[in-house]
């Protein structure tokens, strides 16, 4: 599939900028509520890790919410059972084992995660989609790549 900047005669569908904008906010919600559970059980220099990471990814969050706003879209966000289910998954991923090492892969396993997902919504929306919604998405993706590789030294 073209890449958004090399295709200028696009045509861009609203509906496409709501799925990729959706999944954007979707896996950084999903990252932070991991991050909200973890960084209350890391030590260290993890810790101080997962409380930068939760400054970057509510910056991420606000540009995709400013852009849903721009775009008049109404984000789909879980419902509070879900975010409570989400919690308890995590919590009991990193039951018997809060090592630090324990806690960095599962969040990389996690961000791989929306890495894919975000990745798939941006190849199946690249060419419908405004060149600041696909920016958006691949700072994400950007994003999520650095944060893998900076876990990577907690293992």
């Amino acid at each position: 599939m073209e890449s958004v900047l090399d295709n200028p005669n696009k045509r861009i569908f609203a509906e496409n900028e709501e799925e990729l904008l959706n999944e954007c906010m979707k896996a950084l919600l999903l990252g932070m509520q991991s991050l909200d559970v973890v960084r209350k059980v890391a030590v260290g220099d993890l810790n101080a890790y997962t409380k930068q990471l939760m400054g970057e990814y509510a910056a991420l969050g606000e540009r995709v919410s400013d852009r849903m706003k721009k775009l008049d879209i109404d984000p789909e966000i879980y419902g509070s059972m879900k975010q409570k289910w989400q919690k308890k998954m995590v919590k009991l991923s990193l039951f018997g084992d809060k090592s630090n090492s324990n806690i960095a892969e599962k969040l990389i396993k996690g961000t791989n995660m929306g890495i894919t997902d975000v990745t798939r919504s941006l190849n199946d929306n690249a060419i419908s989609v405004s060149d600041e919604s696909a920016l958006i998405a691949r700072d994400i993706l950007s994003f999520f790549s650095g944060s893998v590789e900076a876990l990577k030294r907690f293992l």
